[in-house]
Order: C-alpha cells, then sequence, then structure tokens
C-alpha cells in the first residue's frame, strides 16, 4: 500500500483498487491471493487480454483463436451472401475479411489448421456456399488467392500476410539498433549484432524459427535486408552484407582467417591498409589472388559522413512494406499461369471475374456439368440444339454469338473476323489497332456481351417467358454505356455512343 500511495503523490493518478487486479508471474496462487487481500484488489489469472491480444495462452493450439474465427464468422452474415454479387464478394473478401485477422496475426504465428479454416471461410463466402451446400467450387481456392500477374483474382493468402507481418519484427531488429524493440530483445536473449536467434521458447524463437523455416523452402527474406554504407562505423567489415550479394568472409575464405580482428568495422578497415590487420604478409597463390580481387572490389567504395542505415532491396524507396513480402510469399507458394488475368475498369467487377471464368473454362456448361457427373437430359447447346454445349461453342461458334460478334463489329466499324474460341478471338482483338483507352472499351464490350449471352441462355432455359433474342444487342449497348458513364468518370453522348463510339475520347 505504501508503494500505491507514493505512486500517487509521485504521479498525481488516482488508484481505483477496486478495478485493479494482481497477476502473479512464477508464484504461488496462495501468495498471490494474500497479496490481493491485503491490498483490496481483484486476482487476475492469465491468460488474459492486453489491448484485444491474449497474453499467456497458448497461441500454437487451435482453441486460442476461436475468438479471431468468430469474428471472421459475424461479418459473413447470410444476407450478404445472398444479395452480393461475386464481384461484391470479391470487394469484401480484399478489404474487411482480409484485415480483419492482421491484429493477431502481427504478432503470433498462426497454425495451419487455423490458416486452412479461415480461408475455408473466405472460399464459402466468395463461391456463395452456406453452411451445408454441396455445389461445385469451379475454381481452385489457390488460383483466386494468386496476384493478378499470374492469372488469379490477387485475393492473397493469409499464410503470405501473417508470415509477412511477423518478418516486420525482424526488420525492426535489424534495421534500428538502438530503438527499445532491439534493445529488449537483445537483453532477453542475449544478442550482439545482427545474429538472428533465441535463447529460450517465445513469441520471438517462433518468428526466427519461420524464418529459416520459409529460407529452407527457398525464400530467404534475410538476404533482401541489406546495409548501406555511409560512415562504416556501425558495419562490420566481414560479416555483415554491405557489398556485393555475400558476405566478405565467405567471398574471401583465406584473408578472413587472416584476420586478427574479426569483428573490425568498415571505418577502421577503409582507413587503412587491407592487409594492416592480418597477423602475417599475404602469400602467394589464392591469398595472393583474393587480395587483388578484394582490392578492386574496395575500389569503387566511398565513405560519407552520414550514418550507416539498413535498406530494403524489394522497392525502390528502401523503405521496408508487409506487401512485399506478401507478393514475394504468394508468388513462391501459390500456382502461376503465364498469361495475366485481364481486368477491365469501365465495367463491373462481377463481370471482369465471369469473363475470368471463361477464359479458364470454369462456367457450369453442360460440358463441364457432364464431366462432373451430372445428370442432364440434354448436353445440346439449348439455343441452338445442335452442337455439345461447351464455352468455345456457346460464346464463340453458336449462331447466336455469331450473330453478336457481327452486330459489334458493324457498330464498332470493325472487320468480321471468325473465330472459335477464347484463344482465337485474343489473337483478333490483339491485332485490332486502336488507342489503348479506346481499345480497352472495347474490351469491355465483348465481355458485356458474353455476360448478356448467359444471362439470355440462362433465362432461355429457366425463365418464363422465353427472352427475346433481337434484345440481346440492345442490351449489350445500354449496359456498356452506362457502366463505361459511371466508372470512367467521363460525360459520353448516347447518340455518339451509338454511331462512332471508337471516336469518343477516353
Amino acid at each position: 500500500m505504501n508503494i500505491l500511495r507514493c505512486f500517487s503523490l509521485l504521479s498525481g493518478m488516482s488508484i481505483n483498487i477496486q478495478k485493479s487486479h494482481l497477476l502473479g508471474v512464477g508464484i504461488p496462487d496462495n501468495c498471490v491471493a494474500e497479496a490481493a487481500k491485503s491490498i483490496g484488489c481483484l486476482i487476475m489469472k492469465a491468460p488474459f487480454k492486453y489491448l484485444g491480444i491474449l497474453v499467456g495462452d497458448n497461441m500454437s493450439s487451435k482453441k486460442a483463436w476461436d475468438e479471431t474465427i468468430n469474428k471472421m464468422k459475424k461479418r459473413l452474415s447470410r444476407w450478404k451472401l445472398n444479395t452480393l454479387s461475386v464481384g461484391g464478394r470479391l470487394t469484401l473478401l480484399k478489404s474487411v475479411l482480409g484485415s480483419t485477422p492482421i491484429y493477431n496475426m502481427s504478432i503470433f504465428k498462426v497454425p495451419k489448421s487455423v490458416l486452412n479454416y479461415m480461408e475455408s471461410l473466405r472460399r464459402n463466402f466468395f463461391n456463395g456456399f452456406q453452411e451445408g451446400d454441396r455445389k461445385i467450387a469451379w475454381v481452385k481456392w489457390s488460383k483466386v488467392l494468386a496476384s493478378k500477374k499470374f492469372g488469379g483474382l490477387g485475393v492473397s493468402s493469409f499464410f503470405a500476410l501473417n508470415r509477412a507481418l511477423l518478418f516486420k519484427w525482424v526488420w525492426r531488429y535489424l534495421s534500428h539498433d538502438n530503438s527499445l524493440w532491439s534493445r529488449i530483445i537483445s537483453a532477453l536473449h542475449g544478442l550482439n549484432g545482427h545474429v538472428l536467434s533465441a535463447a529460450f521458447n517465445s513469441t520471438w524463437s517462433s518468428i526466427i524459427t519461420e524464418v529459416n523455416s520459409l529460407k529452407v523452402k527457398g525464400v530467404d527474406l534475410i538476404s533482401h535486408c541489406k546495409i548501406r554504407v555511409g560512415k562504416g562505423t556501425g558495419t562490420s567489415f566481414w560479416k555483415d552484407l554491405w557489398i556485393g550479394d555475400n558476405l566478405l568472409k565467405l567471398s574471401f575464405p583465406r584473408l578472413f582467417a587472416l584476420e586478427e580482428n574479426k569483428d573490425i568495422s568498415v571505418a577502421d578497415k577503409m582507413n587503412t591498409s587491407i592487409s594492416s590487420s592480418f597477423r602475417r604478409h599475404v602469400r602467394g597463390g589464392v591469398e595472393s589472388q583474393q587480395l587483388d580481387q578484394l582490392s578492386l572490389l574496395l575500389d569503387t567504395v566511398i565513405l560519407s559522413n552520414m550514418d550507416d542505415r539498413w535498406f530494403w532491396d524489394l522497392n525502390g524507396d528502401g523503405v521496408f512494406q508487409v506487401k512485399d513480402v506478401r507478393c514475394m510469399l504468394d508468388e513462391a507458394f501459390l500456382p502461376k499461369m503465364e498469361v495475366p488475368t485481364r481486368w477491365i475498369k469501365s465495367i463491373p467487377i462481377k463481370v471482369n471475374v465471369f469473363a475470368w471464368k471463361l477464359y479458364l473454362d470454369r462456367l457450369p456448361t453442360r460440358s463441364n456439368l457432364s464431366r462432373r457427373n451430372v445428370s442432364l437430359p440434354s448436353l445440346a447447346c439449348p439455343l441452338c440444339d445442335h452442337v455439345l454445349e461447351d464455352s468455345s461453342h456457346l460464346f464463340f461458334g453458336c449462331s447466336v454469338a455469331k450473330d453478336i460478334q457481327k452486330l459489334i463489329c458493324r457498330w464498332w466499324n470493325l472487320d468480321v473476323h471468325p473465330y472459335e474460341s477464347y484463344e482465337d478471338w485474343l489473337s483478333w482483338f490483339k491485332s485490332i489497332r486502336l488507342g489503348s483507352k479506346t481499345k480497352e472499351v472495347l474490351e469491355g464490350v465483348f465481355y458485356v456481351s458474353w455476360w448478356s449471352l448467359w444471362n439470355f441462355r440462362n433465362q432461355f432455359l429457366f425463365a418464363s417467358p422465353i427472352p427475346r433474342k433481337d434484345a440481346i444487342f440492345d442490351n449489350i449497348v445500354l449496359r456498356s454505356f452506362y457502366w463505361c458513364v459511371t466508372r470512367c468518370n467521363r460525360t459520353l453522348n448516347w447518340v455518339s455512343w451509338l454511331q462512332h463510339p471508337f471516336l469518343i475520347p477516353l
């Protein structure tokens, strides 16, 4: 009680004893209970929450992550699933669900089983599945996670996010030598310099273990943390990566064996001759050859009056970003396709996703349903009733699709070119000579035509009354105009759009 009174007098703050809790670390429970009774406060037991983070719990167990998983489930309400389009669900995945577990992920390594479960929640939400549904997931979730640069939708994985957030602490330890974080880690684990190790099992040791595990798998994150030498006083000449792509002690092992001061700084080494700190003179052969190579390498080094600092070589700014590590890990562990995802900003996300599925041939056409052992009364195209309905026929070879293609080419004053598949269409489209922005709008018009044709096909099969074929092209023109007006932030003239869309400045 005397300590509490002294604290109140010195700080000017009063302590509410009745709301205070006492926690014992390495002390018997009966001693903690007696101390709490004498003070008049409550007893706190581990695990407990501090700033929203569980303290004192085993974060490697799945149970410790139940609260994080429950928060994700609350954001996946049934009405969102029923009302949002695939574009809305994709946006929600990236903006909300992708950031919900960041707080806990930034401190602790998430167990593999928890990561898989959280990914399953996102996968089911993206595909529109409710609990208990047995539906076909047409695209592998790993392809949805992959970057658009590699043919995915750029959702990114929780695995990459968690490991990138953890590595941020390693970067802070390496790059800020005098920070409180660095001093605490050095004091607890007896570290000296930039060696990464842990003296006992802890959150820090799990981070180091994971960084080493990624290195074994081919992703060496430490190699992208480099030193930019200024004065050279804070950088080890032999043991720090400050010049070239390798440590000098590894590139010149015979010279390093001769060095008396293994921890000599760059400044001390550069202010004298290279061999002045050697225990003996350099002999001929390999030693002489390595000395000549090292001298040639150091001729390009010019010290300055600036302090030595660490920089991150995965971007031009040299500043560490979690995004860089996340993209690097996704690129290493997620599937990659040679062709990047084509994305048109002038049309809705749901239409872009539809065109992406068309390119992958992952639409529920009768051919694809038959491959998945779905019983159908007929496999013929419902629009022409002659040929097997697959993606190539329905969107490019069917008579209805060809009529739409001719109308679009006539509308845009283009030569009609026959094509029977997505690959043929893409080859023809790349040969068209138009301005880049105008050509992007034209590509969006084709995406809208496929979207409209698919809607017409579904209404033809399931709706009543049966829609009219001559309304498909009118819907394409109308939809592409209004979507372009709302998404390009420009005022477009309806009459000009109908007559000469390629002449409209976009």
